[in-house]
C-alpha cells in the first residue's frame, strides 16, 4: 500500500500527515504529527521569524524527513500558509529551509485558500445553496454559492488568532469580545451578503468552528460523536461562548478533551462566529469538519492536478472510501447493495419509504456486513458501532443513525430500545419504524444470495392484497437461496402486516 505525506507550515505549528492511498483514488489517514511553533506571534510583532523558531522549524522539519525515508515515503507535498507570504524575511528562511531539509515548500495563496475551502465543503456536507465560513489563524474565508456554483467569495484580513492579538490589551473578557464582535460586524457589513436565512445554508469550518461544536456538544450531551454535518443552534452557541468568556483571555489555558487551542484564540474564533449570526445568520450553523489540508491532499497529492475535481455524489465517494480501505474480500457488498435498491423501489407501496430515507437505506446496504471484521456472529450490532463511529459525509446525523440501527434490525430480536432511546433529540418514533423495516429489506436481499454466488439475476414483486409475491430470475438452481429468504417470513410480516412468498 503506497503512502505519502502532507507537511503544513501554518500560522501556529508544523504539521505532517501521512496518508495510505487506495485504488488510486481513496485514502485514508495513518498518522498526524502536530507540533507547536509560534509563527504568528513573530509576524504580528515584528513582521519577520526569529532565528529561535527558524532552528525549531528545521530541527522539527529533519525529523519529518527521518521518519518519510523510515517509512519509505517518496510523496511528499510541502505547502506553507498564506501568511508567511508578507513576511520581511521570507525568502532566507525557507532558503535556510531547503538547504538543510530538503523541503520545497508550495505558497498557498488566499485565492487558492478560497478555492480549497469551497472544494472541502462540497465533499463533506453537500449543501445545495449555502454560505460558507471558513475561519483561519489568520484571515477568514466566506464562499456564497448555490446548485454548485460560486456566487461571490470573500477574505478578511483577520482570523482568530489576529483578534486575540489585536485586543489583547484590554482588561475586561466581555469588553473585549463586545469590541471584537463590534469589528467583525463593521467588515462583514461592507461585504453586503445578500442572503435569506430561510432559503440558504450557513456552514461554518476550520479548526476552531470544530472545536466549538466539540464543545457544545459536550454542554448538550449530544449522543452521537460526529463533529460533521452537527447543528450549532445559536442559544446552544450562547452557552458555549458564555462558559469561554468566564475563563478570561487566558493565553496559556486550554480546554482539556475539546481543543488544543490557546483559549484567547479559540474566543477569537467565536467573536467571529457570534458576528456571522448577528449579521449573517440568525438560527444556526451547519459544521463541515474537511479543511484546507483534505483539499490539498485530494488535488495535489491524489489526483495531482491544480484544478479539484468535487463528486456529485458525496455520500457515495464516502461510502467507498470507507469500504475500500477496510474491505473484505469475502463481502457480496456490492450484490445486497444493489439487490436491496430493487426491492426498495418494488415494494414501496407497503414499505411507504420516501426519497428522504433514501441515504439512510444505501449507508446501511453499503455497510451491512461491515461489524463481520470485529465478530461474524453477532456481526449487525457491530456493523451498527461502526457507522455510528465512521466519518460518513453528505448524510445527516439522523440518516447515519437509522442506518445504523437499520443494519442492527438485520436480526429483529437484536434490537434493544434503551439504545435507541439514547438518540431521542435526532430521530423521532417513525424513524425506529424506517429502521426495522429497512433492516428486513437488507436482510432479504441478502438472504436472496446467502451462499454469495450471485445466481439470481432479477427480481420482481406483485402485491395482492395481503400477500407480497417476490419471483427471482436464475438460470441456476436457488432453491437454497429462496428457503433462506423464507425464513423471514414472520419478521417480514412484523414490519409490514404481510406475507410474502418466493416463487
Amino acid at each position: 500500500m503506497e503512502k505519502a505525506t502532507l507537511i503544513e507550515m501554518c500560522p501556529t505549528s508544523l504539521k505532517m500527515t501521512t496518508i495510505a492511498l487506495v485504488g488510486g483514488t481513496y485514502y485514508k489517514k495513518i498518522n498526524e504529527i502536530n507540533e507547536i511553533i509560534r509563527f504568528d506571534e513573530d509576524i504580528y510583532e515584528n513582521q519577520s521569524i526569529s532565528i529561535s523558531k527558524l532552528n525549531d522549524c528545521v530541527k522539527l522539519l529533519n525529523m519529518f524527513r527521518n521518519l518519510c525515508e523510515f517509512n519509505n515515503i517518496n510523496k511528499i507535498y510541502c505547502v506553507a500558509s498564506s501568511i508567511f507570504l508578507n513576511v520581511k524575511n521570507m525568502r532566507g528562511l525557507f532558503e535556510e529551509i531547503s538547504n538543510s531539509t530538503s523541503f520545497n515548500f508550495n505558497f498557498l495563496t488566499e485565492e487558492e485558500e478560497i478555492k480549497h475551502v469551497y472544494n472541502s465543503i462540497l465533499n463533506s456536507v453537500e449543501p445545495n445553496k449555502a454560505v460558507a465560513l471558513y475561519i483561519n489563524p489568520n484571515n477568514t474565508l466566506i464562499v456564497n454559492f448555490s446548485k454548485r456554483n460560486v456566487l461571490s467569495t470573500h477574505i478578511l484580513p483577520f482570523g482568530a488568532n489576529t483578534l486575540a492579538y489585536k485586543f489583547k490589551e484590554t482588561g475586561d473578557a466581555n469588553q473585549a469580545v463586545s469590541e471584537m464582535v463590534d469589528y467583525v460586524k463593521a467588515q462583514l457589513s461592507d461585504l453586503k451578503l445578500d442572503v435569506n436565512p430561510e432559503e440558504i445554508g450557513f456552514i461554518g469550518a476550520g479548526q476552531y468552528v470544530v472545536d466549538l461544536s466539540k464543545l457544545v456538544r459536550k454542554m448538550t450531551h449530544y449522543p452521537l460523536d460526529q463533529d460533521n454535518n452537527f447543528v450549532i443552534k445559536k442559544p446552544d452557541f450562547d452557552k458555549a461562548f458564555d462558559l469561554l468568556k468566564e475563563n478570561g483571555f487566558d493565553r496559556t489555558k486550554r480546554l482539556s478533551n475539546i481543543s488544543n487551542e490557546r483559549l484567547d484564540n479559540l474566543i477569537g474564533g467565536c467573536a467571529i462566529v457570534e458576528a456571522f449570526f448577528q449579521t449573517v445568520a440568525n438560527e444556526k450553523f451547519y459544521i463541515s469538519t474537511k479543511t484546507i489540508s483534505d483539499a490539498i491532499i485530494s488535488s495535489k497529492i491524489i489526483r495531482e492536478t491544480i484544478t479539484d475535481s468535487n463528486s456529485a455524489d458525496v455520500l457515495e465517494v464516502s461510502l467507498e472510501n470507507i469500504r475500500f480501505y477496510y474491505g473484505s474480500e469475502e463481502s457480496n457488498a456490492d450484490w445486497v447493495y444493489n439487490m436491496t435498491l430493487n426491492l426498495f423501489k418494488q415494494t414501496s407501496i407497503i414499505h411507504k419509504l420516501t426519497r428522504k430515507h433514501y441515504k439512510a437505506l444505501r449507508i446501511a446496504a453499503y455497510m451491512y456486513d461491515c461489524g463481520k471484521r470485529i465478530d461474524f456472529e453477532n456481526h449487525p450490532k457491530y456493523s451498527k458501532d461502526i457507522i455510528l463511529n465512521s466519518k460518513i459525509y453528505g448524510a445527516s446525523h439522523r440518516d447515519i443513525v437509522v442506518a445504523a440501527f437499520a443494519c442492527q434490525c438485520q436480526n429483529l430480536d437484536n434490537f434493544q430500545l434503551s439504545e435507541w432511546i439514547k438518540f431521542k433529540n435526532i430521530v423521532s418514533e417513525e424513524d425506529l419504524i424506517i429502521a426495522r423495516r429497512i433492516g428486513v429489506i437488507i436482510k432479504l436481499a441478502e438472504s436472496l444470495d446467502c451462499n454469495k454466488m450471485q445466481k439470481i439475476t432479477d427480481i420482481n414483486c406483485d402485491i395482492l392484497g395481503d400477500i407480497v409475491i417476490i419471483k427471482v430470475k436464475s438460470k441456476k438452481d436457488v432453491s437454497y437461496e429462496m428457503a433462506e429468504a423464507e425464513k423471514l417470513s414472520s419478521s417480514f410480516k412484523k414490519v409490514f402486516n404481510k406475507n410474502f412468498q418466493i416463487i
